[in-house]
């Protein structure tokens, strides 16, 4: 243990780097555990098998309401499930994207049943790329994980949430109702210090929780993302690296624009290299880690489009309990990305 702590602070003070307070190691946690955050419990769901199974779970025990806005949904399962619910007299509610071509047979199925469904009123150039589960008006499911054919596949991330945070999930598919000229009542925001519910058209504010967070900085930025190319956020990086902040980024392949970005994060002396997949599947994810304690993850990309453009929604959790389990699993994909 003694020449392990030594050869951390021999390489905390090696060129080009800023000695740093040594971070806090915490033990793994096992994923799926439901974990309390404030007066929330979040399930962190790392991954399309866990988030799926959640996802069945909440959806088979639906009592009183589904309420459901999805950028991909091609999953005939899941749209059964729906359809059962309905039968059986659960109100069901979903708000869809109509310029998202590939999910209109499925929206179609359950608009046949009688399901009430709303189109969101993308623009062009923008899309409703919200991916938001709430039952019940109890329980969450939530992030970056569609519900596509191939979705299970990727590297990705959700939560189950129950808590206050639900109320306020809630609030912003109340909101989406209202904006799509369905009079809805709206609630107003519950106070939730530890978990913040962010959005993009309406409002802004999931860039610059991002820039805050990196500006806020001390020790270690962890992200992984299928797009960085926000030229706001990524110069909020190069300087936190050239500050001395240890900067790890893993970035989807498959996206032109990252590649510009990998190129400069390397410059600052930034750790920044490309997914390699196993089978075929994507990096998907939208996850940044802040010195092992703030999670920002969601649906949205770090792009100018994901910022500005598109209806996104994102989480700010501030747990290192919960930053502890994104932490691992993002362990596993840069481990397995090395080159």
């Amino acid at each position: 243990m003694l020449l392990l702590l030594l050869a951390l602070l021999i390489a905390s003070c090696g060129p080009g780097h800023t000695p740093q307070p040594a971070a806090r190691i915490l033990p793994s946690v096992p994923p799926n555990a439901p974990l309390s955050v404030g007066d929330d419990l979040i399930t962190p769901l790392p991954g399309g098998p866990a988030a799926f199974a959640a996802v069945e779970s909440v959806l088979q025990s639906a009592a009183r309401s589904i309420d459901l806005e999805m950028y991909e949904f091609q999953r005939p399962d899941l749209a059964g499930l729906m359809l059962s619910a309905h039968a059986r007299g659960v109100a069901v509610t979903g708000i869809l994207d109509p310029s998202e071509g590939s999910s209109q047979s499925t929206w179609a199925l359950l608009a046949q049943a009688g399901i009430r469904l709303v189109a969101f009123p993308v623009e062009p150039l923008t899309i409703d790329h919200v991916k938001l589960l709430i039952v019940d008006g109890s329980r969450a499911v939530l992030g970056g994980i569609n519900w596509g054919r191939h979705s299970v596949e990727n590297r990705d991330y959700d939560v189950l949430v129950t808590g206050p945070a639900v109320r306020n999930l809630t609030r912003i598919f109340e909101q989406d109702l209202e904006l799509a000229g369905n009079p809805t009542p709206v609630a107003s925001t519950v106070a939730d210090p530890l978990i913040q519910v962010l959005v993009t058209r309406p409002g802004d504010a999931i860039r610059g929780a991002a820039v805050s967070a990196i500006d806020s900085a001390q020790r270690t930025i962890d992200i992984e993302m299928f797009v960085l190319s926000d030229r706001i956020v990524i110069d909020a990086l190069l300087a936190a690296a050239r500050r001395g902040v240890q900067v790890r980024v893993l970035l989807e392949p498959t996206q032109p624009q990252n590649l510009a970005a990998l190129a400069e994060l390397r410059s600052a002396g930034a750790r920044a290299q490309l997914f390699k997949p196993a089978r075929g599947e994507l990096l998907h994810a939208k996850l940044a880690i802040i010195d092992a304690v703030a999670v920002l993850f969601g649906s949205c990309n770090w792009s100018r489009s994901g910022f500005t453009r598109n209806h996104e929604l994102d989480l700010l959790i501030r747990d290192a309990t919960v930053a502890r389990v994104f932490l691992d699993r993002l362990q596993v994909d840069w481990s397995g990305s090395a080159n």
